[in-house]
């Protein structure tokens, strides 16, 4: 009786086996021009984008980088028209600020302009403002950077901070942080 039960089991557990075993074959894909994952609208000949972050400050922290990593000029350049435009003025809009860059004609980066607002601030300039603001607190920031191509050529960061009933304004070039650049208003 255990032998007939136990050979019945193993007849069941092969067939069972055999009847999950399947073949997937998976097709080509097509993929068309999707940028980032954007609310995308026109005002003339500029172009605003609404990026959606994975995380947060993902875009902030290097939104250059990001642009390039997420967007190609030469499918939306495409998409659009060659030859439709002799600019293309794009804006990347996330919650904590903006990037605008511009491309020529044939899609290479002529300029970039950056403005976020209370942001993480980078370890050395958060190292610069304490040891020079000892006892302050800071409420807000503000992150400004300009420059050609995708090189920056000028960044600052303005930090306000509070002390009390006492207020200060801030100005760090973070190029230039451990030469003790802080001005203070």
């Amino acid at each position: 009786m255990k032998t007939l039960i136990f050979s019945l089991l193993l007849i069941a557990v092969g067939i069972v086996g055999q009847a999950q075993e399947q073949k997937i074959t998976l097709e080509e894909a097509k993929v068309g021009f999707a940028p980032l994952d954007v609310k995308i609208t026109q005002i003339g000949d500029s172009f605003s984008y609404t990026v959606e972050e994975e995380y947060t400050g993902e875009f902030s922290s290097n939104p250059i980088a990001f642009m390039k990593a997420n967007f190609n000029i030469h499918n939306f350049i495409a998409e659009i028209g060659e030859g439709a435009h002799n600019s293309y003025l794009l804006t990347f809009t996330s919650g904590k600020g903006y990037l605008s860059a511009d491309f020529n004609h044939k899609g290479e980066l002529v300029g970039t302009y950056q403005k976020f607002k209370d942001i993480v601030l980078p370890l050395d300039v958060r190292r610069e403002l304490y040891m020079a603001n000892k006892g302050w607190t800071m409420t807000s920031n503000k992150y400004i950077a300009s420059g050609r191509g995708d090189l920056i050529e000028k960044e600052v960061y303005k930090i306000k901070l509070d002390n009390g009933n006492q207020k200060r304004s801030v100005k760090i070039d973070p190029r230039s942080v451990a030469g003790s650049s802080v001005a203070v208003n």
